[in-house]
């Protein structure tokens, strides 16, 4: 038991470690969706209940969220931006708690969903110079051999999900195919400030 006390100790240390490291804090902003698609465009998202101290990002509602990064970090792409953690603070009677956004897979899907969990695990995201969040990646596996260099990708859309509870949630697709959810529709994210 002493051990697995210490390993606990342990792992949380690690993970504030991790967490500390992007130790900027922007100003609060919303996420807001620019789609061809008229029922989308200009719509925010908002935190959304997906289970215990966990939040989705639904269509409508306009939550503000914060952006950290480390004062040490570059930009490896001064277009794309520089890469940080997604943060929404879930307040509740007597607690705030500052929640970084990850990707939750389902390995019978190429449809992610971006929920905030009260974790040490997030999915870096960046904003371009036109404040449209990106992920970015240092390796292109479409060519043989892999092509290196950092590129932004924006994969995001709308789609009818459930990650715990049936929403209309912004989701990211992996790869260069369609999404095989067939309600998903193609956005941008902008950051837009309050």
């Amino acid at each position: 038991m002493q051990y697995l006390a210490f390993g606990l100790a342990s792992m949380l240390a690690l993970a504030t470690t991790g967490l500390a490291q992007n130790d900027v804090q922007s100003h609060p902003f919303q996420l807001v969706v620019h789609s061809h698609h008229h029922k989308h465009n200009g719509t925010a998202l908002g935190a959304c209940h997906e289970g215990a101290g966990i939040e989705g990002l639904c269509l409508g509602g306009g939550s503000t969220f914060h952006f950290n990064t480390s004062k040490n970090e570059e930009a490896t792409n001064e277009f794309a931006g520089k890469t940080g953690v997604l943060t929404y603070s879930l307040v509740g009677g007597n607690f705030a708690e500052s929640q970084p956004m990850r990707l939750v897979y389902n390995d019978a899907s190429n449809v992610a969903v971006p929920l905030f969990e009260p974790s040490a695990d997030y999915t870096a995201v960046a904003f371009d110079k036109h404040n449209r969040m990106n992920i970015q990646s240092y390796y292109d596996d479409t060519v043989v051999p892999v092509a290196t260099g950092t590129k932004a990708y924006y994969r995001w859309y709308v789609c009818e999900t459930d990650a715990g509870e049936e929403y209309t949630t912004l989701a990211w697709v992996m790869g260069e195919f369609p999404p095989q959810n067939p309600s998903c529709r193609r956005v941008q994210v902008i950051r837009e400030f309050v």
